[in-house]
């Protein structure tokens, strides 16, 4: 008799014991086609908020293409941009900036030979921002000019403005001699980030010069969108009252023509802002803009970054984040 009962007891035992392994797969086995399901449901959303982002870079080139007039300043349409837009179960946000109120960096050296207009741009743009205490303005530019050539011979003179500075460059050696070696890039710069490269450049500096720069671009700056460094690194007769003074007037009226502004500045600022007109070097419209849309779907959240050229509505660049 005490044995049936011990053979129910480990029976009753073996049954607890399946079960509880049963009770285990099947919790295992839900949770895991949960996390399938959340995956599969993430990947959606993102799916579909890359093409929300996709189509925000779309709406920004038609929000652009509508501007006709003979001028581009921060106060038209297409500057405001569109904040969380609602579509469909999502919503889109686009940004539109204008990057031909920026120095290119990549104009600073063309067919290997460094630019004058630029070299002076870029050495005034670092001598306006105050940057000394992390690095010379003109040790910058001639870095900058290294990294960009195919020389391999360093840059030793910054001739701008009636001076002759001494500097000493940096090519492959500079860059080979470094704890992580590395070479030096002689050719175009593709990113921003990528200035953290280049001698002299550190992260606290590139926070500070970076809202003047952009990658690609002209010579030719807009005058209705230069922040007040750009415009003071735009000539010498162009000091911090000048440049304060332009976008005063600005503010209350866009510049239409660059002759609007003689009642405006001092004889010689005005003088240099119009010769630079004269060479092509200053105007009142842009062409280069970067569109940035942004959308989110549930947990789905995308980044699309274009650049775009207005009057041919060409797309020329487009990085997805």
């Amino acid at each position: 008799m005490q044995t049936r009962r011990g053979e129910r007891g480990m029976a009753l035992l073996l049954v607890l014991v399946v079960v509880a392994l049963l009770t285990s797969l099947l919790t295992e086995l839900a949770f895991s086609t949960l996390i399938d399901l959340r995956l599969t449901e993430t990947f959606r959303d993102n799916t579909r908020a890359y093409y929300l982002a996709r189509g925000g870079v779309t709406a920004g080139r038609m929000i652009l293409q509508e501007d006709h007039n003979n001028y581009d300043a921060l106060e038209e349409t297409w500057s405001q941009g569109v904040a969380s837009y609602p579509v469909g179960d999502g919503a889109v946000s686009i940004t539109i900036r204008d990057l031909d109120g920026k120095l290119a960096i990549n104009e600073l050296v063309k067919n290997n030979n460094p630019q004058v207009l630029m070299v002076d741009r870029f050495y005034r743009l670092f001598t306006a921002l105050e940057v000394e205490h992390l690095a010379e303005p003109a040790e910058l530019t001639a870095a900058l000019i290294d990294w960009l050539d195919t020389g391999d011979d360093p840059y030793l003179e910054i001739l701008t403005d009636g001076l002759n500075i001494p500097v000493s460059g940096a090519e492959n050696a500079y860059y080979q001699n470094q704890q992580t070696a590395y070479s030096c890039k002689n050719g175009p710069v593709e990113t921003l980030e990528e200035l953290l490269l280049v001698k002299g450049f550190s992260e606290e500096l590139l926070t500070i010069i970076a809202p003047h720069l952009t990658v690609n671009g002209k010579a030719k700056i807009n005058i209705n969108t230069a922040s007040n460094m750009v415009l003071m690194s735009l000539d010498p007769a162009i000091d911090e009252q000048a440049a304060a003074e332009i976008i005063a007037h600005r503010q209350g009226s866009p510049i239409k023509t660059i002759s609007t502004l003689e009642s405006v500045l001092p004889a010689e600022a005005y003088s240099a802002l119009k010769s630079l007109a004269n060479q092509k070097a200053l105007g009142t419209t842009s062409s280069l803009y970067q569109i940035t849309a942004q959308a989110r779907i549930n947990d789905g959240n995308r980044t699309v970054q274009a650049e775009v050229d207005k009057p041919d509505n060409l797309l020329l660049f487009i990085k997805v984040d």
